[in-house]
């Protein structure tokens, strides 16, 4: 079909069709959203600068010595420090394509060059296309940090610490040496005074680390919650231990962050080294982890290195661990032996004490000072302090002299807002008036967690149930818990009632609490009653009750001796007690 004549230009409504080619190419890169600078590589002069690259000029030109607008013509060198090397690359083609990052002020630039080329293949010039690059460097770096280090103390976090070590063992086959710092005291620091307090004190510690370790090689990180750990480019045990006394003395000593009030922490560190506890960060961590526990367990504030022998141990304590919820989960072979509270005035039975005893048959009855710390580190104790409950209220509600029960309560119980409900729960399976239940606590499980346990302790308080103070003069602040709790009964600890004989000095200690208790109109008991000395002794200072061997030996109820002397070969009348062991739910 051919087209009429129409009388209109065609030109204007197709410009393009009769614009040079070369007017064309230029336009379309003028628009493009890259910036595009050409250089002309024998004067090294900008003979080309399209929109993009002239609004980014704008943003930065505060750091140039020249304005955007004369841009073209001028010198490539404005934007280098060492414009002689950028010369060399920007006239040879054979140096092209060339990708480079530079720094302008606070800023980063990253820049492309590429080479221009005629249809011959003659290098024509040099095409610059460049962007500012500062904020994604940034967010690259911010997620770089984020993945890497820990965002409130600013060490190595796990996986940054785990790589760490995998270099280090890899890069030698002496050392490392691994430090696993636990703090002792920061939970309760945590939950008495906030978080808040708590993140500080966090950030306060690996500043501690850092200057203790700044003249070394080392790596320190925070592994989670209060845990952390130190890399050491050595395995001289001499230098690790000298090394781990130093940061237990640096994070034990006091430190101003809420108004200047002192907080109190320390730390307990387990140490493994490399190849003698292990080749891999697997098994040098593990063994660390090991050794951590031991200082605990030896008391905290303390280090331990590795050894074999706390493999075993760890290994023990996860068999008895295992037994130990098969027990409960099946209701087999546990029980409770009762030892009777006597009041020194009528020589009557006043209440008794409940305590928990564990027979295996093949090793026959396991001191609750092996599994009650057991019970404490793992999921057990709830377990355990429910059936100690619910027993003992279940044994008192058939008892016929209608006498009151004594059940010790866990450290590890108290402040987790479930003692209340496990108290009601068995009060209300057994029947048994509330005025007949005793709850015994030790001065170390209320100092463990002072507000939460005075909290707990209230509540049982107000159910009708009575509370006594177990232990007492072994912990850190005996006249403040007096105070801060009305307890019902005060029980001496019987280390004071047993050197009492012979030492004068524990004598007026016992003749001193059993005055206070007076004076405040509480009973005091003298625990661990041996012998007819003791007795006379613990009378004359003014004790109103006592609990021991010489006038009590525990015993258990007469359905469950039946059972006992089956397992143990002995008749039920022959039941008084194979062990001596703890009260139910704390080791002395």
């Amino acid at each position: 079909m051919t087209m009429q004549a129409t009388g209109f230009d065609e030109t204007k409504i197709f410009p393009l069709q009769k614009e040079d080619p070369n007017n064309r190419l230029y336009r379309m890169i003028d628009n493009i959203p890259l910036a595009v600078m050409t250089v002309d590589p024998v004067t090294y002069k900008i003979d080309y600068v399209n929109k993009t690259s002239k609004e980014l000029v704008r943003s930065i030109e505060h750091l140039l010595p020249i304005k955007t607008d004369d841009l073209v013509g001028s010198s490539i060198d404005v934007f280098h420090e060492n414009p002689e090397r950028q010369r060399q690359i920007l006239r040879d083609p054979a140096n092209l394509p060339f990708n480079a990052r530079i720094s302008l002020g606070p800023e980063l630039l990253d820049l492309k060059i590429s080479a221009i080329t005629a249809d011959d293949g003659s290098f024509l010039g040099p095409m610059l296309t460049w962007a500012i690059v500062t904020q994604k460097v940034a967010a690259k770096e911010k997620i770089r940090q984020l993945a890497h280090y820990d965002t409130l103390t600013g060490l190595a976090n796990r996986t940054t610490f785990n790589e760490r070590l995998k270099e280090r063992l890899n890069a030698s086959d002496d050392g490392p040496g691994l430090l696993y710092i636990d703090l002792d005291g920061f939970k309760l620091v945590n939950d008495t005074r906030g978080h808040n307090i708590g993140d500080e004190l966090l950030k306060c510690v690996a500043e501690k680390l850092r200057n203790l370790g700044e003249d070394e090689d080392i790596t320190i990180g925070r592994l989670g919650g209060d845990e952390f750990a130190i890399l050491v480019p050595y395995n001289d045990p001499a230098r690790m231990e000298a090394f781990a006394s130093r940061v237990i003395a640096e994070l034990s000593s006091p430190r101003s962050i809420e108004y200047h009030r002192k907080i109190h922490i320390s730390a307990s560190i387990g140490i493994a080294y490399a190849p003698a506890h292990g080749t891999t960060g697997e098994e040098l961590q593990k063994n660390a982890d090991i050794a951590l526990y031991a200082a605990k367990k030896a008391g905290k504030r303390c280090y331990r290195m590795f050894s074999e022998k706390m493999r075993i141990d760890m290994y023990e304590r996860l068999r008895l661990q295992e037994r130990l919820s098969s027990a409960l989960r099946d209701n087999r072979n546990i029980f409770l032996y009762y030892q009777p509270i006597i009041d020194v005035k009528t020589g009557q039975t006043m209440g008794r004490e409940a305590l928990i005893r564990w027979y295996q048959p093949d090793r026959g009855w396991v001191s609750p000072t092996d599994f009650i710390p057991v019970a404490e580190n793992s999921d057990l104790i709830d377990r355990l302090g429910e059936f100690v409950l619910t027993k003992a209220c279940c044994d008192a509600a058939d008892w016929d002299d209608g006498l009151p029960v004594a059940v010790n309560v866990s450290a590890a119980q108290l402040g987790r807002d479930t003692l209340t409900s496990m108290v009601r729960a068995a009060l209300a399976k057994s029947g048994l008036s509330h005025d007949r239940l005793e709850i015994e606590v030790t001065e170390t499980a209320v100092l463990n967690n002072e507000a939460g346990a005075i909290r707990d302790l209230l509540q049982i308080r107000d159910l009708g149930v009575r509370v006594a103070l177990d232990d007492f003069g072994t912990g850190f602040s005996s006249l403040t818990h007096l105070l801060s709790f009305p307890f019902d009964k005060i029980k001496i600890d019987g280390s004071f009632v047993q050197d009492a004989v012979q030492r004068k000095k524990a004598a007026a200690i016992v003749g001193a609490i059993a005055g206070l208790g007076a004076r405040l109109g509480v009973t005091t008991v003298a625990e661990g009653v041996e012998t007819q000395d003791q007795l006379r002794l613990v009378v004359r200072e003014g004790c109103k009750a006592i609990q021991g061997f010489h006038t009590g030996r525990p015993a258990p109820m007469a359905n469950d001796a039946h059972v006992i002397a089956a397992l143990t070969g002995k008749t039920p009348a022959s039941i008084i007690t194979d062990i001596k062991g703890p009260s139910s739910l704390h080791p002395h």
